[in-house]
């Protein structure tokens, strides 16, 4: 962390655990951020991006498994990602990763294994997917 260059944005970093780093934003940055944006007003605090397209990919949920709180953690990042990104006037494309589907039940399926009607009806479901 000594390597990180210094920036008025942040006050001071510390190394929280494996693959953890806390990140303390300046009071004094955040405070004149917020008083640049109420005398200028709010559309003008956005950052100007170089990026006018972006595609936000996010959530990925197995839905072969049972959901949990869990579960929300990348739909609120990516979310947020996506917002702040719109606000900068970037044009957002939201895709919610449907993860795995998953194994589990492979076992059920082996009953239509004889059913050629079936398999071809779940091929055209594959493939309209």
């Amino acid at each position: 962390m000594m390597n990180l260059p210094t920036s008025d944005m942040i006050e001071s970093c510390s190394i929280a655990g494996p693959g953890f780093i806390n990140v303390k934003l300046s009071t004094q940055w955040i405070a004149k951020r917020i008083q640049n944006m109420l005398r200028d007003g709010i559309d003008t605090w956005a950052p100007r991006l170089s990026v006018k397209r972006a595609i936000v990919d996010f959530s990925s949920p197995n839905i072969a498994k049972e959901k949990h709180v869990g579960h929300l953690g990348s739909t609120i990042i990516g979310d947020t990602i996506a917002r702040m990104l719109e606000y900068s006037k970037v044009d957002v494309l939201r895709r919610n990763h449907v993860g795995d589907w998953g194994t589990q039940d492979i076992g059920e399926l082996e009953r239509f294994d004889g059913d050629d009607e079936f398999k071809e009806r779940a091929r055209k479901a594959v493939v309209a997917l």
